[in-house]
C-alpha cells in the first residue's frame, strides 16, 4: 500500500538527490562535463517542477478554473522547459549519460519518498500514522 506524501517531502528529496548526486558524481568520476549534465539537468527538473507546484497551486485556490491557465499556463511552461533543454543540449557540452540521470532526479526522489516508510523502524511508522 503506498502512503501519501506532500510535495514538501518530495521537493526535500530533490534537493537531497541534488547535492548528493552532485557530489557524488563529482567525486567518483572527477570529470567537470559530468557534474556539469547531472548538475544542470537536475537543477532543471527541480525548477520545472516547483513552476509546476506554483501553476497548480493557483488553480486549486481559485474556485473556478479559467480556459486562459489550462490553454495558455501549462503549455507556456512545456514549451519553456522544451526550450531550455533544446539550448542546453544543442549549445552545452554534456554528457548524456549524466544529463538523462539528472532529468529523472524528481522521478528518483518520488521513489524515495514512498520506500523510505519500508525502512524505517515500526515504531517510527506508529508513530507518524498515530497509532
Amino acid at each position: 500500500m503506498m502512503r501519501e506524501i506532500t510535495v514538501t517531502q518530495v521537493e526535500r528529496c530533490n534537493m537531497v538527490i541534488f547535492l548528493l548526486g552532485s557530489i557524488g558524481i563529482g567525486v567518483l568520476t572527477r570529470d567537470v562535463m559530468a557534474f556539469f549534465s547531472f548538475a544542470v539537468a537536475s537543477a532543471i527538473v527541480i525548477l520545472n517542477f516547483r513552476l509546476l507546484k506554483r501553476i497548480i497551486g493557483r488553480l486549486i485556490l481559485r474556485q473556478e478554473i479559467a480556459r486562459k491557465d489550462l490553454f495558455l499556463t501549462l503549455p507556456a511552461k512545456f514549451l519553456l522547459l522544451l526550450g531550455i533543454l533544446t539550448v542546453v543540449v544543442i549549445y552545452g557540452n554534456i554528457n548524456p549519460l549524466y544529463f538523462l540521470l539528472g532529468l529523472s532526479t524528481v522521478f528518483i526522489s518520488i521513489l524515495v519518498s514512498q520506500l523510505l516508510p519500508v525502512f524505517s523502524s515500526s515504531s517510527q511508522r506508529r508513530q507518524d500514522n498515530g497509532a
